[in-house]
């Protein structure tokens, strides 16, 4: 029988179908968000029944995505600040390590320990498994964990949600974990983490990622049940096996495909300043044309290969390699709008997927615009890297929902209490 690894610190899971959230209207679920990105992980809070207060996010184009989209969100990008001894200080806007959780909180007129989520991934690039590898040691990003931390603690919010990049589980990045744990769980948290697969939760994109979840008072905090599952019993049976899990589960629905997702979009997509497509050369369409779903640069002819694919050094698996039409999309990169960075040739056609296809694999709403500052139209660079580094909002619904669930015990068992 095939064998699923789950790579987890003893996670449980939790069934989001089989819940109704008794939180009353009164009840109202906040959010600071932190490393916001183009909003991916706070669009799936807002489906789950969050509202996204403040984000504070350093990449302009992002911030003006944000504000197109959810102009009620405030963003933390004032370019002056006041010290504490009344000097006035300038600051990159958006600058998480010139923001303090103090700011934050006045904005959104909170105070500590009202807040009820404080979510964000720090920069992944320090402990991903593509490029140096440098994770605390990266001269840039490699200590914005700390800053997570650091909101967490002032902030005080109920729970909290960081993302990133299954490389930070390596052994040289233990220490990273570690400190969070210490000084989180210190704080009043439960806390779990585990590798999730968005295509698990309905995301057409089997994209990994590192999740650690937090909840005051609450031991072992659990994770969302997969809703989609792979269409073969044995793997779910496996699945179950290896979680510790009932048998008795009834299997999930089939994930989701990307001829599927690609179908769904509307016919107009042209026409948005945010569409935008890499332009190929005809003598790379008669490489395409080679290439079937499934396979990769290795197919072609050694006369059609460019010289860094043709001496033997290059160790990609999936570049140049067509998309498998009928299962979710390998994950969606920064570059993935060019074909020689992965499998990321359309299924059907000679050519690589447009901005819209890119952000439908994240599960982005179709009614989501991504701008570029300062431009009308968007630019391949910059929404590469908007759609590329987000949490595909399906992905983070789910994990709304089950803070949810597990947020309602504790009301319950509250309120019984004071009866």
């Amino acid at each position: 029988m095939p064998k699923i690894k789950h790579r987890s610190s003893g996670a449980r899971f939790i069934d989001i179908k089989a819940r109704s959230s008794s939180v009353s209207a009164n009840d109202k679920l906040t959010v600071v968000s932190l490393f916001s990105g183009c909003g991916g992980l706070d669009i799936g809070l807002e489906m789950a029944g969050f509202e996204t207060l403040a984000c504070v996010e350093t990449d302009a184009h992002c911030r003006e995505t944000l504000r197109y989209n959810r102009p009620q969100w405030k963003l933390m990008e004032k370019d002056k600040a006041v010290a504490d001894n009344g000097e006035i200080i300038s600051r990159v806007p958006g600058d998480i390590r010139a923001v303090d959780a103090k700011e934050v909180l006045e904005a959104t007129g909170l105070k500590p320990g009202e807040c009820t989520l404080v979510v964000g991934g720090a920069p992944c690039q320090p402990f991903s498994n593509i490029g140096k590898k440098l994770g605390k040691e990266d001269e840039r990003n490699g200590d914005l964990f700390l800053e997570f931390v650091r909101f967490v603690k002032g902030i005080n919010p109920k729970a909290f949600i960081f993302e990133n990049v299954t490389g930070i589980t390596q052994g040289r990045h233990n220490d990273v974990i570690e400190y969070m744990l210490k000084h989180l769980s210190g704080l009043g948290y439960g806390i779990s983490y585990a590798i999730l697969n968005a295509a698990h939760y309905g995301v057409p994109q089997k994209r990994e990622r590192f999740f650690m979840i937090g909840i005051k008072g609450t031991d072992a905090p659990a994770f969302p049940l997969p809703t989609h599952f792979r269409p073969d019993f044995r793997f779910w049976l496996q699945f179950l096996s290896d979680n510790n899990l009932p048998e008795t589960l009834p299997m999930p629905e089939t994930w989701q495909s990307v001829a599927k997702t690609f179908a769904a979009l509307p016919d107009n997509i042209r026409d948005r300043q945010d569409y935008v497509v890499m332009n190929i050369s005809p003598k790379v369409v008669e490489r395409m044309k080679l290439v079937k779903p499934g396979q990769n640069f290795k197919v072609l002819p050694e006369s059609m290969l460019p010289p860094c694919w043709r001496n033997g050094k290059h160790q990609g698996q999936d570049t140049f390699g067509r998309m498998l039409p009928d299962e979710p999309s390998v994950t969606i990169r920064t570059a993935a709008y060019n074909p020689s960075k992965g499998m990321y040739i359309h299924p059907f056609e000679n050519r690589g997927l447009n901005s819209m296809e890119l952000a439908a694999l994240q599960s982005f709403p179709v009614d989501w615009v991504f701008k570029n500052k300062s431009k009308p139209k968007l630019t391949l660079v910059s929404g590469g890297r908007q759609i590329g580094n987000a949490v595909p909002p399906l992905m983070a619904a789910a994990l709304g929902k089950a803070i949810i669930a597990q947020l309602d015990k504790k009301v319950g068992a509250a309120k019984k209490g004071k009866k």
